[in-house]
């Protein structure tokens, strides 16, 4: 039997799947990169206040999370309603740890323990595909909400919880909004920079042939199985982290922190944002957190008015708000 072939850059498979070289080293990429971070820079200049600041903190956290769900579901394919439950398993594992080690090994052994839960799931649910494995993650999901209410000595009362530290190093606390701001916003650059590096790597060569032909890509050699594992369990670190921040940025968590609707925003932020690029989920989570404050002016109508302009994102935009500008010149052409 024939060594598996492992699948090299700009590789086209049997089925003429081109996999080209990562976005991450095209000039618009670039241009994101810039203007995300110039907009980063400006905005607590711009919106000094605690209760923007605060805003833009959940951007920040919920921006880290979108990049992994954008990893699982966006470049692996995997359908997956489990992302809440591992940012509230994130964030409570963090709370219990961090009470006797401190912050940076509670992020640490908060982030540790997601992946590892992560990956016993992901194992046991090896076989499920499709359908099967999104009711999966779903029935997780239920049962995460379940632990994160009941079980006392690891989540509290009801599971209501207070942090006992802000971030701090070599004795400066983050103990303010503005300076969690600049905490978090580090954070997400080290967040994105990793996974730009799996951007670069095999591995997402490896997980876009199994999401678009899996039989074409185990016949060439990818490791369905691994590549499945793999991709989920970083994926869901990511989400352990995100909840470990964002509990550290609020003081205090709840389960209902940790609900549907958090995995419902976390799934519209990658579709709104641009599911085939590592920058729309972060366009995408400040889209999601930020719409709702903007119609504060239509409290009547905010229900209302944000569900028209998700459909009318959703069906203008085919590509997400990441692609307006691809989309407008294909208007203007028309025009």
């Amino acid at each position: 039997m024939s060594e598996p072939v492992p699948i090299r850059s700009s590789q086209t498979t049997a089925a003429g799947t081109t996999l080209a070289r990562p976005p991450t080293m095209q000039r618009h990429q670039l241009r994101t990169v810039v203007i995300v971070a110039a907009a980063a820079t400006i905005v607590p200049f711009l919106y000094g206040g605690a209760y923007h600041l605060s805003v833009a903190n959940l951007v920040i956290t919920y921006a880290i999370a979108a990049v992994g769900f954008y990893l699982v579901f966006g470049i692996s394919g995997q359908f997956a309603f489990s992302h809440a439950a591992f940012f509230g398993l994130g964030a409570y594992s963090f709370v219990w740890a961090s009470r006797g080690v401190g912050f940076w090994p509670g992020l640490l052994i908060g982030t540790l323990i997601t992946s590892l839960v992560a990956l016993v799931f992901a194992w046991t649910v090896r076989r499920a595909n499709h359908f099967y494995f999104a009711i999966a993650t779903l029935g997780l999901s239920e049962i995460a909400l379940l632990v994160f209410r009941e079980w006392r000595a690891f989540t509290g009362l009801g599971g209501e919880v207070a942090v006992p530290h802000p971030p701090s190093i070599f004795g400066f606390e983050f103990d303010t909004e503005f300076r969690m701001y600049w905490f978090l916003l580090v954070c997400a650059a080290v967040a994105l920079a990793l996974m730009a590096l799996v951007e670069r790597s095999p591995l997402r060569r490896e997980a876009i042939a199994m999401r678009d032909h899996p039989e074409v890509a185990s016949s060439v050699g990818v490791p369905i199985l691994r590549v499945r594992l793999v991709t989920f369990v970083l994926g869901s670190a990511y989400a352990g982290a995100a909840g470990a921040l964002f509990a550290a940025d609020q003081g205090f968590i709840s389960p209902e922190s940790f609900g549907v609707a958090l995995g419902m925003n976390i799934f519209l932020m990658v579709i709104l944002g641009g599911i085939r690029n590592m920058w729309g989920a972060v366009i995408g989570a400040a889209f999601v957190v930020l719409l709702p404050e903007w119609l504060r002016t239509f409290a009547e109508y905010r229900e209302l008015v944000f569900a028209i302009l998700l459909v009318g994102t959703i069906l203008l935009l085919p590509e997400g708000l990441i692609g307006i500008r691809q989309a407008w010149k294909r208007w203007t052409r028309r025009a």
